[in-house]
């Protein structure tokens, strides 16, 4: 169901947990596609955990076009997870969050130009565009927000097609307001994506990911990470199975849109307010159409 050739039908992003490749679905091709994505671990600051889950359907409107939309929701489960505010000392996040959520309306358009199996070189790019309705990157509050994300991705393969490598750079633009507060963000983060996957066996492939993302806040430089991990592919005729796991390796500052109190949180080498130190993705996807 991943392409591995010219003629083959399917996936684009079966190969990555939180890149693309450069394929798109062929003309009348259709898949759904579910993406489970559990987020665990901020340090030592009492406890968070977050399940993130996407339902989308994707559609081969040309051999080159193709338009998807996606549905998700979450839930998360916090306990002290955020430090307070060292000046007030008051918490800028809930001390307590249980919630689940239908949270995020998103609509995707991508573009191929170039196809790795015909041209030597993929280049696709792909344009998202969000509508929030509830923060799950943070704390799950309540937000009216536009995004607007595009991308770029290069693909090359090697070894007959074997070896799948990719790169992504992701722009976000976001435009966010807090009916609560009535407070208003616009940010502004780059994320650059780099992968390969390797054929080991006739339907499986097995790689690494990796991710950089800065991201701007108001005009301002609020924090960076990155993130690293191993890939895993599963892919039959109609349908497939992917696992990918990241580990975030280095981050700064820990806590970027507040102050805190720095003996008792110092910076330790992570960013942790809106990222956490795992996140785990399982995806699978489901064909058909001739």
């Amino acid at each position: 169901m991943c392409a591995v050739g010219a003629d083959s039908a399917e996936a684009s992003e079966g190969f990555f947990g939180y890149m693309y490749t450069a394929d798109v679905l062929p003309k009348g091709k259709g898949e759904w596609e579910l993406w489970l994505t559990p987020r665990w671990n901020k340090g030592d600051v009492g406890k968070f955990s977050a399940t993130d889950l996407m339902v989308g359907y994707e559609h081969g409107v040309t051999d080159r076009f193709t338009v998807a939309f996606y549905l998700q929701g979450f839930k998360m489960d916090a306990t002290n997870a955020w430090p307070p505010d060292a000046e007030s000392g008051e918490f800028v996040y809930p001390e307590r969050v249980d919630s689940t959520k239908l949270a995020v309306y998103k609509s995707e358009f991508k573009y191929n130009f170039l196809s790795p199996y015909k041209e030597g070189w993929g280049f696709t790019i792909s344009t998202d565009l969000y509508y929030v309705r509830w923060y799950p990157k943070v704390d799950g509050a309540r937000t009216n927000q536009l995004s607007l994300e595009p991308r770029f991705i290069v693909q090359k393969n090697f070894l007959d097609d074997s070896l799948i490598t990719t790169a992504n750079l992701l722009v976000e633009s976001e435009w966010r307001q807090f009916p609560e507060s009535g407070a208003f963000e616009n940010e502004f983060s780059i994320n650059f994506h780099l992968g390969a996957s390797y054929r080991f066996a006739r339907n499986l492939y097995g790689g690494v990911e990796g991710r950089y993302h800065q991201d701007i806040l108001n005009g301002e430089k609020n924090h960076s990470d990155y993130f690293v991990g191993p890939s895993l592919l599963f892919s039959q005729k109609r349908w497939y199975v992917s696992l990918s796991y990241l580990r975030q390796v280095h981050g700064n500052p820990t806590w970027s849109g507040y102050p805190v109190d720095p003996l008792l949180y110092p910076n330790v080498g992570y960013h942790f307010e809106e990222d956490t130190k795992n996140e785990l993705r399982i995806k699978l996807g489901f064909a058909f159409g001739e």
